[in-house]
């Protein structure tokens, strides 16, 4: 976009949020950097940044939503949703320039009922803060997700993210009952307060995940739940992973709902948890809380989970462990437990079902700690943090202590051990990604995931929405496979 355009198109955002409410590609770049992805870092750091808006603007209601929107259909240009940036896919960057849509001030309660426990609420509000609002009048989101600081209502929808206590509660799309829209095209939709009956396909769980592509979600209807009466935490060590899963798996399938059961394998135990509970654990290790309104019944369901545990091998630790986890569980995404540049990291979160997630985690750790010459250090540690009635998932946290000064070969080196994961997932039967969304960094993998068929099914349903295709373009893999950075 030139300079020219550029102007014109600040002064029509102008028009609609006020002159203050809107800054130039050049202060708009320097507030909004992109999300906390590696990839946005590193791109940043070299000077290529992968976030490109021509302008940034704030609005505060769903009407001035809608007016910026037309307003991008009219001049054909891109517009990227931003929310609290707390992605780690890359998919909050405006790879494309056009209008950065920060829905930050869009932070209203609009309605709370008390009788159903469901709210109504705007996507900008931080999940720490909108949880610290719930918690003054005995209510919980009970989405905890480790960004809670950092990330909005809505950017939990967007990349249906998961939070630590999904295990119960479910992810997010689980939470959510409707969402108001506004559509590519401008129009503005309220979908249907009570979700999922037969009243024709679900329409908000079509929004939900897809990344702003699909259009703005600015207002969605959650569940909510009292403060829980009481918290109960155990931990055990396994003699084999194997071991561990399968406690896990009798405690899902049998009807059991821990708040929190997180497994951490060896190394994730001894090289990650045991930084923060230092409680001198030694192999495999699983952490598992119970909650909720009625003390007995969490007794109880907690009482037959220890005794699955027992059964299948493990040592009880005791509710220390657990204890110290739940206070510091937040503390692996700050110094000294974040990782910073130049060390290069990624987390990829894959999810199968029982009969292949033992297959999975050995696949996909093999295939990573075999992507790169050893001579570049590679560290990896991984846990099961969410489970299912039908399966699990393998959280494997990886990185390299300093990559290449090149840029393109810092990223080739990333992109070798993504690849190499990612293929290794989908032989071994799991989905590329269970809660951290597609972003740049999953966008060539999309149609191995879909194939060409399903593929052609998400463009259709984009092309019908997105006539001039200005929301988010590029991203999803909706036009090309290629790698979008």
């Amino acid at each position: 976009m030139s300079d020219t355009d550029m102007k014109n198109l600040v002064a029509e955002l102008g028009k609609i949020v006020g002159p203050k409410n809107v800054l130039d590609r050049v202060e708009g770049r320097k507030k909004i950097r992109g999300d906390q992805s590696w990839l946005t870092y590193v791109h940043a750091h070299y000077g290529k940044p992968l976030s490109i808006q021509d302008a940034v603007a704030t609005p505060h209601t769903t009407e001035e939503v809608s007016q910026i929107v037309k307003l991008a259909n009219k001049l054909k240009v891109p517009v990227t949703p931003f929310g609290g940036g707390s992605g780690v896919q890359g998919a909050a960057n405006a790879t494309r320039g056009g209008i950065m849509l920060n829905l930050r001030e869009m932070t209203k309660v609009r309605h709370l009922d008390m009788k159903s426990l469901t709210i109504t609420v705007e996507p900008g509000y931080i999940v720490s803060e909108f949880e610290a609002w719930l918690n003054k009048q005995g209510l919980c989101f009970t989405h905890y997700p480790a960004s809670a600081e950092w990330a909005s209502v809505g950017g939990c929808l967007a990349a249906r993210g998961s939070g630590v206590l999904s295990t119960k509660y479910g992810n997010i799309q689980d939470h959510v009952l409707a969402c108001e829209v506004v559509l590519p095209t401008g129009e503005i939709v309220q979908l249907p307060q009570v979700p999922k009956h037969a009243a024709g396909p679900e329409l908000t769980q079509l929004l939900i995940g897809s990344e702003g592509i699909l259009g703005v979600i600015t207002a969605c209807t959650i569940k909510l739940r009292n403060l829980p009466a009481k918290r109960t935490f155990r931990a055990f060590s396994f003699p084999t992973l194997s071991q561990g899963i399968e406690a896990g798996r009798q405690i899902m399938v049998t009807g059991l709902r821990p708040a929190v059961m997180r497994f951490y394998d060896k190394d994730a135990a001894e090289h990650s948890l045991e930084r923060a509970v230092q409680a001198g654990l030694k192999g495999p290790t699983m952490v598992l809380m119970f909650d909720g309104d009625h003390p007995s019944l969490v007794d109880f369901e907690a009482n037959v989970a220890n005794e699955l545990c027992v059964k299948n091998g493990g040592k009880d630790l005791g509710s220390k462990v657990g204890e110290v986890w739940w206070e510091k569980r937040y503390v692996f995404y700050h110094p000294p437990y974040a990782p910073e540049l130049p060390q290069i990291w990624c987390t990829m979160d894959v999810v199968a079902d029982f009969e292949h997630i033992e297959n999975v985690y050995n696949k996909v750790t093999h295939a990573m700690k075999h992507a790169v010459d050893p001579k570049w250090g590679l560290t990896l540690k991984t846990h099961f943090s969410h489970w299912y009635d039908w399966g699990s998932m393998i959280y494997p946290r990886w990185g390299i202590p300093k990559g290449p000064d090149d840029l393109n070969e810092a990223v080739k080196l990333h992109d070798q051990v993504i690849h190499a994961a990612t293929m290794a997932a989908l032989e071994a039967g799991a989905v590329i990604n269970d809660h951290h969304g597609v972003g740049l960094r999953l966008a060539p993998y999309m149609e191995k995931q879909f194939g060409p068929a399903g593929m052609k099914m998400m463009r259709s349903i984009k092309k019908a929405l997105d006539p001039n295709n200005v929301m988010c373009p590029g991203k999803m893999a909706m036009e090309s496979s290629d790698r979008p950075y």
